[in-house]
């Protein structure tokens, strides 16, 4: 009699070691390998469910099926999404698998700081690096992964412990592609090298100075980002009311009140420097940040540190379009993504949140069926009865054009 082959399990329930809720995978060799490499030391769990379906949304934050309608993609259901993303290439369903369990872990966390930002040690201190979306934090943490004596904490989220302490999460660094043309031979080198799950838009650096999951370190400085065109690296001090704004701004986590959040984050900032870089190339930037941050002293003595200048961070433009008979539709990879009482929006390889604003989360309701800001503005016409007709139609035209700009739409 010949034995009946076992076979593996649909579906998969993951549950990662800090966190309450429940991952949902198929048992896809493309996934749990790419997993693997992605988070090699944040351990979790991995119970087969039987045929029973996942309680979602109790239980489970996320359900990841494989796509009906495109071969080797998926199709991902999470709380945090008003309606499912679909036919996902494995990176970027890993990466918004990644962007759920990190959102449920800081919110049960017990750290109120997480700052959206990436983090490199070096000397025994944590250097934390922020800035304005498109500033290069992402490009920058790749790139010094090429610093084989630095370690990685992260690119992307930054927890801070009540100590003052950064918490790596050992998550590999994502990579946009294409790398930027003026990036050296040597970066360009070491991304193939390591490059892990990818797609057309984004790739993991699976590289060896990741710090392991549960690492600690003091922060010790907090280094705004200012890419400029032609510009020589420097740094420049910050103001302590523009690092205290600053800093509150890319705050993640949660505080139970203003005065504790203003409390905390002033105590963190009283015992770290915050410096603004100011730099075009990538490779002057590295060099700048080691001869900065490698010695004993909060900042090199010998390194000359520019005066802040009122500086602040720049506001992306908005852009207006200029036909309003022009036809748009949600992007395929666009979501809603609700975190408490405000809604955003957010791409699948994407961590930046657009806030939406009640009109805003209207149009995007709209937008289930493609239309155009004439379309658009009669509909909201019938709710926003306060506003006129050629007002709506105005606000509408820039809003099209910033979501469109920023990816979130396409042209029918």
């Amino acid at each position: 009699m010949n034995a009946v082959p076992q076979q593996s399990p649909a579906c998969l329930l993951l549950r990662f070691e800090g966190t309450a809720g429940e991952v949902c995978v198929p048992n896809e060799p493309a996934l749990l390998q790419g997993l693997t490499q992605l988070v090699p030391s944040w351990k979790y769990t991995c119970t087969p469910t039987h045929g029973k379906a996942c309680d979602m949304p109790h239980n489970c934050i996320t359900r990841i099926n494989n796509s009906q309608n495109t071969p080797y993609t998926f199709d991902i259901e999470s709380v945090y999404l008003d309606e499912p993303l679909l036919g996902l290439p494995a990176a970027s369903a890993l990466c918004a698998l990644l962007a759920d369990v990190l959102e449920t872990h800081i919110e049960e966390s017990p750290n109120p700081i997480a700052l959206h930002a990436g983090a490199f040690a070096i000397g025994g201190r944590l250097i934390a690096v922020t800035g304005p979306r498109r500033a290069g934090k992402s490009t920058l943490i790749a790139r010094l992964c090429a610093e084989p004596d630095l370690q990685i904490f992260c690119d992307d989220v930054l927890p801070i412990s009540p100590q003052g302490e950064g918490v790596a999460l050992g998550v590999a660094p994502r990579l946009r592609l294409p790398l930027p043309a003026k990036a050296s031979m040597h970066f360009k080198q070491f991304a193939r090298q390591h490059m892990g799950p990818h797609d057309s838009r984004y790739g993991y650096l699976c590289a060896s100075n990741v710090a392991l999951h549960g690492v600690r370190l003091p922060l010790g400085a907090i280094v705004v980002l200012d890419r400029q065109t032609d510009t020589p690296a420097c740094l420049h001090t910050v103001n302590e009311d523009d690092a205290l704004f600053y800093t509150l701004e890319q705050n993640m986590g949660q505080f139970n009140s203003p005065g504790e959040a203003l409390a905390t984050t002033q105590a963190l900032l009283g015992k770290i420097t915050c410096v603004r870089l100011v730099y075009s190339n990538l490779e002057e930037a590295v060099q700048l940040l080691r001869k900065a941050f490698d010695g004993k002293e909060a900042i090199n003595p010998d390194l000359q540190v520019k005066p802040a200048q009122g500086w602040v961070p720049p506001t992306p433009e908005t852009h207006t379009l200029a036909d309003t008979g022009r036809v748009f539709k949600r992007a395929p990879t666009a979501a809603l993504r609700r975190i408490g009482q405000s809604a955003f929006l957010w791409q699948a390889g994407e961590h930046t949140l657009w806030r939406l604003n009640t009109e805003g989360q209207a149009v995007w309701a709209l937008l289930e069926m493609p239309g155009n800001a004439r379309e658009l503005a009669e509909a909201l016409a019938e709710v926003f009865v306060e506003v006129p007709q050629k007002q709506l139609e105005h606000d509408v035209l820039k809003m099209l054009g910033k979501m469109w700009a920023e990816g979130f739409l396409i042209e029918q």
